[in-house]
């Protein structure tokens, strides 16, 4: 079983700038998401009926996934040697679009992003990734991945579209399309997704 989470909201998220392998802090919004989030997910595991050490949390290097993450780990109680940094969740890599709107790259890429949409898996960004790129990654991960165990994956939103799409079977095209909000967590079982939106849970403190 899969818990999948995209990091909370930053001060690029909220600006509408790529972030890719960038960084940027968290918000006070975004704290809060993440507060929320570690309270959601010891809802939904049932955490005081499980063995705290059937839990893994499998995190992006970046700043903003490791910031996220700290949250889930001080409210599920994870042990320090279950929380692994994996760098294949690590974000899609804007290359020199990394840090702009999509109104800056525009202005400095006439057209670009009028071509990437039509063919978006593999448009190469400059200096960059494809989502192609990114599926080679995910591919592994997802293949190595112990079945006996619950996951928590911190990571992006390209990174989840991809996942979702290649658990789900859901055609390329489509799968690029897919959106991963910052309120809500995707539990992937048994060849199914369901979502949960953290707004629909009733949090204690």
């Amino acid at each position: 079983m899969i818990y999948l989470l995209r990091h909370a909201e930053t001060e690029w998220n909220y600006q509408l700038r790529k972030q890719g392998r960038g960084d940027s802090p968290l918000t006070v919004k975004g704290r809060s998401q993440a507060v929320a989030y570690g309270k959601v997910l010891e809802q939904l595991i049932g955490y005081s009926d499980i063995d705290r050490d059937n839990v893994l949390i499998h995190v992006s290097p970046l700043g903003r996934t490791k910031i996220t993450a700290e949250y889930l780990v001080d409210a599920l109680s994870i042990p320090e040697c279950n929380v692994h940094y994996e760098s294949r969740l690590i974000e899609f890599d804007y290359g020199d679009w990394s840090g702009l709107t999509n109104e800056e790259i525009e202005m400095h890429y006439p057209g670009a992003l009028r071509v990437r949409e039509v063919n978006k898996w593999y448009y190469t960004v400059p200096k960059g990734e494809s989502y192609q790129d990114v599926e080679a990654k995910v591919d592994t991960w997802l293949e190595e991945l112990p079945e006996e165990k619950t996951i928590i994956a911190v990571t992006h939103s390209v990174v989840s579209r991809v996942i979702r799409g290649k658990y789900l079977g859901i055609p390329k095209p489509v799968a690029s399309l897919l959106e991963h909000p910052q309120n809500m967590i995707f539990r992937l079982n048994n060849q199914r997704i369901d979502s949960f939106d953290i707004m629909d849970f009733e949090l204690a403190g």
